[in-house]
């Protein structure tokens, strides 16, 4: 695997202003998926009604924009086996994200070189990150970054989610009670719970099934919840289900 650490950034990235700085670059790695070139991108700010002003992670091809990515198949190295992508069969995809936004944007910036190195500039990503949470995975998937870029960044902040479809796999078993297991159906929850993980299960729309746990409390109907308030979703707490939602929820079903 690629060292975490070979990024080598210009000079007038290498001490940013606290005034202009959106993001760093975590590091640059190759997926333990199909070793392709991979980058993890924290942003700092964000406008998410259900997240709350959470710290984002974006786990992307480094070669390949999302959206091409995403039509060629090429996801596969930041999503893995995750079955809301598109299917190539039926041409639907259930996820959630719509790479055509932020993670097009946060691909385009990376290319331009706009975020500098976060190993190179910890002192000043440290006062980023004071009290502040981190969402792992805000695209792809956060169990595929180095566990020891993970521990280095979120020991910065006071609180993190994450969730993860790799949970069988076993360079992801590191991330047990860090992140939840994303679970599609029963034999998934049962399979995932046996093994000692907090599973996050995504019900089709209309379903709620407290079999698979608690309901998401950002999504209970009138409620002013966010992740930022919640910290259910550390991988340490509790299993929790969700309705799906996003522009390809009517694609969900549980398998």
């Amino acid at each position: 695997m690629q060292n975490p650490r070979s990024r080598s950034v210009p000079s007038p990235y290498e001490i940013p202003t606290m005034k202009n700085t959106k993001g760093f670059v975590l590091c640059e790695f190759n997926s333990p998926i199909d070793h392709k070139p991979c980058v993890a991108i924290l942003t700092l700010k964000s406008s998410n009604r259900k997240t709350g002003n959470m710290c984002q992670v974006w786990i992307l091809r480094r070669d390949i924009k999302p959206t091409k990515a995403i039509q060629s198949g090429d996801d596969y190295s930041v999503c893995g086996n995750c079955i809301h992508r598109k299917n190539n069969v039926t041409k639907k995809r259930s996820c959630y994200v719509n790479a055509g936004q932020s993670p097009n944007t946060i691909w385009k910036a990376y290319n331009r070189k706009i975020y500098p190195d976060a190993l190179d500039n910890i002192e000043t990503v440290q006062k980023y990150l004071k009290g502040r949470s981190i969402r792992w995975g805000a695209y792809g998937d956060p169990a595929l970054i180095p566990f020891s870029i993970f521990e280095t960044f979120n020991d910065m902040a006071v609180f993190h989610t994450g969730y993860t479809h790799q949970w069988r796999e076993k360079f992801a078993r590191i991330y047990k009670h860090y992140f939840q297991a994303s679970c599609d159906g029963l034999n998934d929850y049962l399979d995932a719970t046996a093994h000692g993980w907090h599973t996050f299960a995504v019900l089709p729309v209309g379903v709620k099934d407290n079999t698979y746990g608690k309901q998401c409390p950002a999504t209970v109907d009138n409620s002013m919840t966010q992740c930022i308030t919640c910290k259910s979703c550390d991988g340490a707490k509790q299993n929790i289900f969700v309705e799906a939602h996003g522009s390809g929820k009517k694609h969900v079903q549980l398998v």
